[in-house]
């Protein structure tokens, strides 16, 4: 249940009002802010996946009004097990965004490469994203941004990771 009101409350949010959203080709802007993905943690007792948070750092570079290139890094929280040791996902995404409106909506779609370290060594899987999202400004150079994507990087030998990622957070405009 609570994932389902955090869910409704997010897409409320993201398509609640289209305030004008002036950008142009060449804009550059980079962002910081916080990521859950459904299968980012770990149950400290049992290893089975779970919801997990993160930090999640971002850049964008508008090649056309409507297009851009976003490459983003999201580090998950480590997950230290009762029996010992821990797990800590991290995640780089190359993602293309097309913006479907003035509003700044967008649809993405892209690649991520994510690295499971683990008590002994660590492991990695490549993916691919899909998603969509909104810029909306709150001030000439600060935005909000949020954004969902389904992430299908899966490393099955240590983690579960083919999961739904949420990130809210403000981007800066250069």
């Amino acid at each position: 249940m609570k994932k389902i009101t955090i869910l409704t409350l997010f897409a409320a949010f993201l398509f609640a009002g289209t305030a004008a959203n002036a950008q142009e080709q060449g804009d550059i802007r980079a962002g910081l802010g916080l990521a859950a993905g459904t299968k980012a943690s770990a149950d400290e007792n049992t290893g089975e996946t779970k919801l997990g948070l993160g930090i999640n750092v971002q850049g964008e570079y508008l090649i056309t009004d409507a297009l851009s290139f976003a490459p983003s890094y999201t580090i998950f929280f480590k997950t230290e097990f009762n029996g010992g040791g821990e797990i800590k996902p991290s995640v780089l995404n190359l993602d293309v965004r097309y913006y479907v409106t003035d509003s700044g909506i967008y649809v993405m779609a892209g690649a991520a490469v994510q690295k499971i370290k683990f008590t002994g060594g660590d492991n990695s899987a490549t993916g691919l994203n899909f998603g969509a999202g909104i810029v909306k400004p709150i001030s000439d150079s600060m935005s909000f941004n949020g954004q969902a994507k389904f992430m299908t990087a899966d490393d099955t030998k240590t983690f579960d990771g083919a999961q739904l990622v949420l990130n809210a957070g403000v981007v800066f405009s250069f």
